[in-house]
């Protein structure tokens, strides 16, 4: 008798080698190989498309059952050795699928990623991530999806406490105006891509007690042009314009992004040195390191209060 299980793969394989031709047909028949066994619970093989999904995985303690990550996944290091599915905004079928993973996890997108690859059979697990509510339900999903429910809890109310104390800790300084540029043309500051308010590193700047000087805007991301960064006079400047390769900057290209800013005096964070050229994941990535993330730029804003 051939299971349901067998059954569903089988019609997978058959669907997709007809759409996608025979370098991912040949991966599904690999997915199908007979023998394998229906996994436990301890040894699921697991998928992440997304570095905050890899971080959040590891960070519950299933760290081991992950057999696949994006190229940009970089925390913990063990990840790098991992086998690799493309990027989370292209991940490949056909890698995913030759990994026979038991769970897919993936970002809300607009290219119907899940609807793609439940169609190939894939249990699929779609969390967001555009806020830090996003951040902590996405924790608590996964979570829930791996049957360890009551380690997504701790995990959340750890990092619920952590944010408090960044609140209180912050609660009394002054509210210096900042801006967080995420993009930019690079060795230059055209084509400036400022954080709006409606989004994950926006929650990290009111966290940190500091006002988005362009928090009005209607944009997740925002353009915006070095007049505009005139007229508004942020206090401080965290740039990570052209650093999105955070494991690739050295402190020589920071140095470099700083100076561009000095040909701008006239800027109240230029002229107080509070531009800070700034690399790390924890920015960039809205995992279970967020608090960390809301740390640092409450560090760079109030360097006097040595939070």
């Amino acid at each position: 008798m051939v299971s349901g299980r067998s059954a569903r793969r089988g019609c997978t394989r058959r669907r997709f080698a007809a759409l996608s031709g025979v370098g991912l047909a040949a991966a599904l028949l690999e997915s199908c190989s007979p023998g394998r066994m229906e996994p436990s619970v301890t040894g699921r093989r697991l998928v992440s498309t997304a570095p905050s999904i890899t971080e959040t995985l590891f960070a519950l303690g299933a760290g081991k059952q992950v057999v696949g990550v994006t190229d940009f996944c970089h925390y913990p290091p063990e990840v790098r050795q991992l086998p690799k599915i493309g990027s989370f905004l292209n991940p490949s079928p056909e890698a995913i699928l030759a990994l026979r993973p038991d769970m897919v996890f993936i970002l809300k997108n607009p290219i119907r990623l899940a609807d793609q690859l439940r169609s190939l059979g894939l249990r699929v697990v779609e969390v967001g991530a555009d806020s830090i509510t996003d951040v902590l339900d996405a924790i608590r999903n996964i979570a829930s999806a791996l049957g360890r429910p009551e380690a997504g809890e701790r995990l959340v109310s750890s990092i619920e406490s952590s944010l408090s104390q960044v609140r209180r800790a912050t609660s009394g300084l002054p509210r210096r105006r900042i801006v967080f540029i995420v993009g930019r043309n690079p060795g230059t500051l055209e084509g400036l891509v400022a954080v709006g308010s409606a989004s994950y590193i926006g929650d990290l700047i009111r966290l940190a007690g500091t006002g988005n000087v362009f928090a009005g805007a209607v944009a997740q991301y925002p353009k915006v042009s070095i007049e505009e960064m005139l007229a508004r006079d942020p206090e401080v400047i965290l740039d990570m314009g052209d650093m999105t390769m955070t494991d690739q900057v050295s402190e020589e290209h920071k140095q470099s992004v700083v100076r561009l800013w000095e040909r701008y005096p006239m800027i109240s964070a230029v002229r107080e040195r509070r531009v800070f050229a700034v690399a790390s994941d924890i920015f960039v990535v809205p995992g279970p390191r967020v608090a960390e993330a809301a740390w640092m730029i409450a560090r760079l804003a109030h360097p006097e209060a040595h939070l």
